[in-house]
């Protein structure tokens, strides 16, 4: 009996102690991540919460969770860095063992070594104070103002073994303190702005300095000294030594806590340390490092993370804000978790076990009790043990206790329900095992008036009345009422819910169950989880994804409905509700909703096992069961609002896979806001840098080059490839989806202008529009030139048409003339001969002025025409009258016509209207105008106008009429129009004037 109690003492013992074993999320980077080596020599937080990494063989910047090698020039060859700092104008400097030291301002580097006055190449330590640079080397201190680069090195060290060799800095009281490791403490004072080295205690070892609150820790060989900055400062040291290892390097987080980085050198007592009462504890487990042989450790107050430097290990990144932390608890299964008064339960697969409010374990009842009371109940219980022939799933009595196995817990009242492969056991306050039932069940509940449901495995339901003994109404699997196949029991105010796994969602209600899916109330049938939110409705998981909200207080109502492909993984593993967010789980993380917003919690953040067997919400936080262990996450930090990225820089740029010149960027990021190429070269790749978030993991990119474009397809690389763009302007986009603020942000980068050809741009279409104007002008130029030579030429061949035909026409006229002179000297009538002749010289004078003219007036036409007639009239002795009208709206003074138009037709009349028997002839010329420019010119007579003969004849005069009229008006169609009738004959001529 002794023993037994003995071992119940010290396996409570055991447990108490791995329930402290608390593990912060943390993270391990190497070469493989991008380091250029795993030795790392310094750590050091810049202004802007940046990581710089020292190592024996480069230098790294930690951003968006990958490293930025610095690359140097030729004239520094040495790239083991053994410190680093940031002076007050923002530059960065290193101290290369061997190499001196050298700054970089973000464009170029400068070496900075013994040549040039430092104290020793071999710099061990940097520390930044005002204006200047204080090194410490391996032959004492140098200081090195930045605004010159001005060294000076301090007199009074006192070096042993050859050697002065500077461990650490701080400041107190304005004044420059620093250690040596086989010398002791030091101070930088001046006089009259020289600086000297002055002496404050002597003690041999100190490998490093941690000054806080007053206070200076040295770590020594195999220990830490404490000392007091008043008594050193009074050469009263008083060294409170403890701990173990050697310490190479402090950091002291927001709440107070001091780490130490230790390397034993030559034994495995390294390792993290916390330091606190006098005592060195160590945490390296607990924060994932597993490097015994640390160097440094740094501190990022803005994202609460600490960096750990290692030997021989890389960086180790430790998150310490607790959002989640993790308890192996001995790698144990955990089968579920349950909220009991102000304690919280936990079944695992070696018993349960019940934790205070400090997560203290203040019981476990293992598997032999329970096989114990098992065994117990049966040989001592005076009621049957149900079987197969019962309606029972039959237990295996012979089950040892090694192999229980158990499926959940269930709270009821003042007891917890324990369902088992080897019978339901139920737990009082006192947590003892009270009670026992020989019933094998995965899924129990109760109703709301405390009724016990079990569901019997392919054989339907029973609702206990009185579960002790074993009196219950069974409901037939073949009632399609009847939940089947349950793997989930939740109450709600007035009515008990069931889920079912192939069957969808049962009600209990007035001692009866029925089945929505049956009813077509709710027709989803294949659900998975369920609980409630703050509000009392009901959220269902169902088996392929997808999440609803059910109002179910009076009737049912579908509230809302997330869709699977909304839920980052494939398959639910939990369900859960706090406020008004829900937590689904999946085997990618946590599913954080709320206002259809999904953020992400993962490995990423912590939870590096997804595999989630059970959970349950205490107070403010979520505890997830798994397979070995269990964690912790604080809701209030998990839902607050998160940080997100705050900008981009473009950290590379290459054009047709060129990378452009170096001069471009400051401190890595492209200076300008535009990017200006030719047509030729328009292929762009660019590397992108998001700042200010926490999570690179959970960030997706996607871009677009104008407002009016598409978005590109999400991508997780920082890069954008742009190939062959035409030439435009492009406004580059990036839009950043973060899953752990649960945002999208979108920042304008880049102005990206690639110029067209020359023969597209608008000086050369300009140049095309001038030489095309002038091209074209003098083309219309010459062709105006040809018109008008063209014109005049047909001008002067009109005129000589016009000349010879008027020069046809007077022969005629003159050959006539001259028959009636002939006759009339014939008939010897000298007087009508001499009358004759002069009028004839008359209409002679006249013909020669009008012979030079295309065309007179119709005053003058008039007069010649009256001259004419005189004349023709003589043949007849002027037996033939005619009349000769114009219209009152003619201006015969200007109204021109062509020259000696009409006396063909005069003539004709003459010649072929009248003969000697005509009684009473005579002929009419009549001047209309039909509109201001046309003119219609009638001559009719009563002469024979119906013989054949005069139908069919035209004369030459009337012919050259028609020909000078085609010439003088070519658009004047049909301008001559002869009528020939009984009563004479009407020429028709129509003018344009």
């Amino acid at each position: 009996m002794l023993f037994k109690n003995n071992y119940s003492l010290w396996f409570l013992f055991l447990f108490l102690s791995l329930s402290q074993a608390q593990q912060k999320p943390s993270k391990n980077y190497t070469t493989t991540d991008g380091l250029p080596n795993n030795a790392v020599r310094s750590l050091f937080i810049d202004k802007e919460s940046n990581l710089w990494v020292g190592t024996e063989n480069g230098i790294s910047k930690l951003e968006n969770g990958s490293f930025t090698n610095l690359v140097f020039p030729k004239n520094i060859s040495n790239y083991s860095c053994w410190d680093i700092t940031q002076d007050a104008k923002d530059n960065m400097w290193f101290a290369s063992y061997a190499g001196g030291v050298y700054t970089f301002n973000g464009k170029k580097y400068t070496a900075i070594n013994q040549k040039k006055g430092l104290a020793s190449d071999r710099a061990r330590k940097l520390f930044a104070y005002k204006n200047k640079i204080f090194v410490g080397t391996e032959l004492g201190v140098s200081i090195i103002d930045i605004n010159t680069n001005q060294i000076v090195n301090p007199k009074g060290i006192e070096p042993h073994f050859g050697v002065f060799i500077v461990s650490d800095f701080f400041v107190y009281k304005n004044e420059v303190y620093f250690s040596a490791i086989n010398e002791g403490l030091f101070k930088i004072s001046y006089s009259k702005g020289i600086p000297a080295i002055k002496k404050i205690s002597s003690y041999r070892f100190s490998y490093s300095l941690g000054f806080y609150d007053n206070i200076i820790f040295s770590g020594n060989k195999g220990f830490l000294d404490r000392f007091r900055i008043k008594d050193s400062l009074s050469n009263k040291i008083s060294s409170e030594p403890f701990g173990k290892s050697i310490v190479w390097d402090f950091a002291k987080d927001k709440r107070n806590i001091l780490y130490a980085a230790a390397w034993g050198i030559f034994d495995l007592s390294g390792g993290l340390y916390k330091v606190e009462n006098n005592q060195m504890e160590g945490i390296s487990e607990q924060y994932g490092i597993d490097s015994k042989n640390l160097l440094n450790v740094v501190y990022n107050t803005k994202k609460d993370i600490l960096y750990v430097g290692s030997k021989d290990k890389g960086i180790y990144e430790v998150r310490l804000d607790n959002t989640i932390n993790y308890d192996s608890f001995s790698n144990k299964a955990i089968v579920d978790l349950e909220k009991w008064n102000d304690q919280k339960v936990i079944l695992h697969q070696d018993g349960i076990s019940f934790l205070d409010h400090k997560n203290q374990i203040t019981k476990t009842i293992n598997l032999t009790d329970f096989k114990n009371f098992e065994v117990s109940y049966i040989k001592n219980s005076i009621h049957k043990l149900p079987t197969h022939k019962d309606g029972f799933y039959e237990l295996n009595y012979e089950t040892p206790a090694s192999k229980i196995e158990f499926y959940e817990i269930v709270k009821q009242l003042n007891s917890l329900w324990i369902t088992s492969n080897i019978g339901i056991f139920e737990i009082n306050l006192e947590k003892e095992i009270k009670n026992y039932l020989p019933i094998h069940t995965y899924k129990i509940g109760f109703t709301n008036e405390n009724k016990f449901i079990e569901t019997i495995p392919y054989g339907g339901v029973r609702v206990y009345d009185n579960v002790y003994q074993l009196k219950a109404k069974h409901f037939s699997e073949f009632d399609v009422n009847t939940p089947v196949d349950i793997v989930g029991i939740v109450n709600t105010e007035n009515s008990t819910f069931l889920i079912s796994v192939f069957k969808g969602l049962f009600k209990y209600e007035n001692n009866a169950f029925y089945s929505l899916l049956n009813k077509n109330i709710w027709t989803e049938s294949k659900l998975k989880f369920i609980t409630k939110n703050k509000k009392g409705n009901l959220i269902a998981a169902s088996e392929f994804g997808a999440i609803s909200v059910l109002d179910v207080s009076k009737s049912f109502r579908v509230l809302k409905m997330i869709p699977k492909s909304k839920i980052i993984g494939n398959t639910i593993t939990f369900l859960e509700s706090y406020e008004d967010y829900i937590f689904i789980g999946t085997e990618k993380g946590i599913n954080i909703y709320k206002d259809n917003i999904i953020q992400l919690f993962d490995k990423e953040q912590g939870l590096n096992d997804c595999t989630v067997t059970s959970s349950l919400i205490f107070d403010d936080q979520l505890w997830l069961g798994t397979e070995k262990g269990f964690y912790k996450l604080d809701l209030k930090k998990l839902t607050q609002t998160q940080e997100t990225v705050s900008k981009i820089d473009i950290r590379a740029i290459s054009i047709n896979s060129l990378p452009i010149k170096k001069s471009n960027f400051t401190w890595f990021t492209y200076t300008s806001n535009q990017l200006i190429c030719d047509y030729k070269h328009n292929t762009f790749s660019i590397d992108f840098v998001p700042k200010g978030h926490s999570f690179p993991n959970k960030l997706k990119f996607r871009y677009r080059l104008k407002d009016s474009n598409q978005w590109s397809p999400y991508s997780a690389k920082p890069t954008i490839f742009l190939s062959y763009l035409p030439n435009d302007t492009y406004n580059l986009e990036i839009q950043v989806s973060d899953l752990n603020a649960g945002k999208e942000t979108t920042f304008k980068v880049l102005t990206i202008i690639v110029n067209p050809p020359f023969w597209k741009t608008w000086w050369f279409y300009t140049l095309i529009l001038i030489i095309l104007s002038t091209a074209i002008f003098f083309v219309i130029l010459r062709i105006k030139k040809q018109t008008q030579q063209k014109a005049l030429t047909e001008n002067l061949i009109a005129k000589a048409k016009l000349e010879a035909l008027l020069s046809q026409m007077n022969p005629h006229f003159t050959f006539n003339a001259l028959n009636t002179i002939q006759r009339f000297v014939f008939s010897k009538d000298a007087y009508n001969s001499t009358i004759y002749i002069s009028e004839f010289a008359n209409l002679m004078r006249q013909t020669l002025n009008n012979s030079s003219k295309q065309t007179i007036t119709i005053e003058n036409e008039i007069e010649y025409l009256k001259t004419y007639i005189s004349i023709e009239n003589k043949r007849f002795e002027n037996r033939i009258k005619y009349y000769i009208t114009v219209d009152e709206n003619i201006d015969i003074y200007t109204t021109v016509i062509p020259t000696m138009f009409l006396q063909p037709f005069v003539e004709n009349i003459f010649k072929h209207a009248f003969n000697g028997n005509h009684l009473n002839p005579e002929f009419k010329i009549a001047f209309l105008l039909l509109d201001k420019n046309q003119l219609e010119i009638i001559i009719s007579d009563n002469g024979h106008g119906n013989k054949k003969a005069s139908k069919t004849h035209v004369s030459r005069g009337i012919t050259i009429a028609k020909e000078r009229i085609e010439i003088l008006q070519p658009k004047n169609a049909n301008p001559i129009d002869i009528n020939f009738s009984e009563n004479g004959t009407t020429v028709k001529i129509n003018l344009f004037i």
